[in-house]
């Protein structure tokens, strides 16, 4: 992914998560090159309790690896009301949805492993779709930890990550957000293993793609691009 250097600077967090991937992933290649395979059941099957017991971040860690391939889905998105970043109440469908092609993920302000590669990667989707964004596509990212994530949390999120006016973050009572999350499938009982998950679509159509993982994020332009151009307009004309 190649960001301007003005990005880097805005956005020192941003530029340090992109860069730890990169680490990572070099210093992975190289310890693979420089030892025999090893049989990974053994090490599967350690007692790694004495590493300060169990990681709770390991189901995310273990979906970096899943595929990516994305697949189509009818939702039908409930009307939940939700807080956003700014403490304002909003309905989902009507006031956040609305007509427009959305790209949505899901994220929790205490994760230190996937959500800050998605929010880098909206980030740079932010910049991509800058002439699309407001008038036709929306970004959102939906807490899956809302007795949490206040306002105020999402808030100081959005900063971090260089929220423009179209990025919606949004948390709000448990049972309403619980709500959106079955909808996409995105609910898990334990927040801490939610999976790593994007979706374009819009709530006229009801027609969502999903993305499991870290897709490129060539692909899901090709899905904005995609499903604008699936639009009935006499249907829209009449969500307005």
């Amino acid at each position: 992914m190649h960001m301007p250097i003005r990005t880097r600077t805005r956005f020192p967090a941003i530029a340090a998560t992109l860069l730890m991937l990169s680490s990572v992933a070099s210093a992975g290649d190289m310890a693979h090159a420089q030892h025999p395979p090893m049989d990974h059941s053994r090490h599967q099957a350690m007692d790694h309790s004495a590493h300060g017991g169990a990681d709770p971040h390991a189901a995310h860690r273990a979906a970096t690896a899943k595929a990516t391939a994305p697949t189509t889905l009818d939702v039908v998105v409930p009307n939940a009301r939700l807080l956003d970043q700014d403490g304002r109440q909003v309905a989902f469908v009507d006031d956040v949805l609305g007509d427009k092609v959305v790209v949505i993920d899901f994220v929790y302000t205490t994760c230190t492993t996937i959500c800050p590669v998605q929010s880098a990667v909206f980030n740079a989707l932010q910049g991509r779709l800058a002439d699309k964004l407001g008038d036709s596509v929306r970004l959102v990212s939906l807490s899956v930890d809302p007795r949490r994530d206040s306002p105020a949390r999402l808030k100081q999120a959005a900063d971090k990550y260089g929220s423009g006016p179209d990025w919606t973050w949004l948390t709000g009572e448990h049972a309403e957000v619980e709500d959106v999350l079955r909808a996409y499938g995105a609910y898990t009982p334990n927040f801490t293993d939610h999976p790593p998950l994007v979706l374009v679509g819009d709530a006229v159509s009801g027609k969502w793609t999903r993305f499991f993982g870290f897709p490129d994020i060539s692909r899901i332009l090709d899905v904005v691009d995609a499903s604008m151009a699936a639009r009935e307009p006499a249907s829209y004309a009449r969500a307005h």
